[in-house]
């Protein structure tokens, strides 16, 4: 029993691996091995900026962000932290970055590469949970970062996970429980979020997502067209195609699902409803 999901403690916004200190660079790494097909959870932490690699993560000048995105990258770090405690606190549980090549700026740095190479740059992956924290690089948007984790979860353990813990900005998590779930028919008992947000009056963040992201899926669940598909366009510069459909054959009908109701929900058979 995942103990974790139904006491689903209330989240702090500095983890306790955030007040780790960076760790140098390692000729030898030593880690626990892993099971992977005995993994049962899915902690999946969405990706935003891109951590470039040089410098601490701690300093924005290390990432290329967004002009909206600057202030933001604590909170980025934030839930990294706070996602590798989670992981840390069960051990059946694997963590996946999840995020694109999105920037043409930032080169062949995808978000999800930088948030793991981020979180190994602070030290956070030690030993017992280094083979349990992956990447998933092919997501353009939150729907996708879902969708697309489940099914690299199924690449890495041969199943499909039994819990999803998303950690992410607490702005966004309507989106995720109303539209994202329902999207995916996933069931909400077995769904947590974990909010964290930047730190200031999150008014103007909520207008906007309300504005920008939510309304827009609410009409377009699968973000077939208009904005949410012009935003995907613009998110691949570098015109990666994934392989999941090759991966996860019992998803191959599901990936490009545009039914011509934009909000009809796929009603075929999904591996986690078995």
């Amino acid at each position: 029993m995942n103990i974790f999901f139904f006491t689903r403690p209330v989240p702090l916004f500095r983890p306790n691996a955030l007040l780790s200190t960076p760790a140098g660079a390692r000729a030898h790494r030593e880690y626990e091995a892993v099971d992977f097909k005995h993994l049962t959870d899915l902690v999946l932490v969405p990706g935003h900026g891109v951590y470039l690699g040089d410098g601490s993560p701690l300093n924005e000048a290390s990432w290329y962000l967004l002009d909206e995105q600057r202030g933001e990258v604590g909170a980025f770090m934030a839930h990294i932290a706070k996602a590798v405690d989670v992981v840390k606190e069960h051990d059946r549980s694997l963590l996946l970055f999840s995020g694109g090549k999105t920037r043409v700026e930032a080169g062949a740095h995808s978000e999800a590469q930088g948030y793991w190479a981020a979180a190994d740059r602070m030290g956070w992956l030690t030993k017992d949970v280094y083979r349990r924290v992956a990447t998933e690089e092919f997501a353009r948007d939150s729907y996708e970062n879902v969708v697309f984790s489940i099914a690299r979860f199924h690449e890495i353990t041969g199943n499909y996970p039994d819990r999803i813990t998303v950690v992410g900005f607490d702005f966004k998590k309507e989106r995720f429980l109303d539209l994202h779930l329902r999207a995916l028919r996933y069931p909400k008992i077995r769904f947590n979020y974990v909010g964290i947000n930047p730190p200031g009056d999150s008014a103007p963040l909520l207008r906007a997502e309300r504005r920008d992201a939510y309304d827009l899926f609410a009409k377009d669940l699968y973000g077939c067209s208009g904005k949410l598909a012009e935003k995907r366009a613009t998110r691949n510069p570098f015109m990666a195609s994934h392989g999941y459909a090759k991966s996860c054959p019992e998803l191959s009908g599901f990936f490009d699902y545009c039914p011509a109701n934009p909000t009809a929900v796929y009603d075929g058979p999904l591996p986690w409803l078995n």
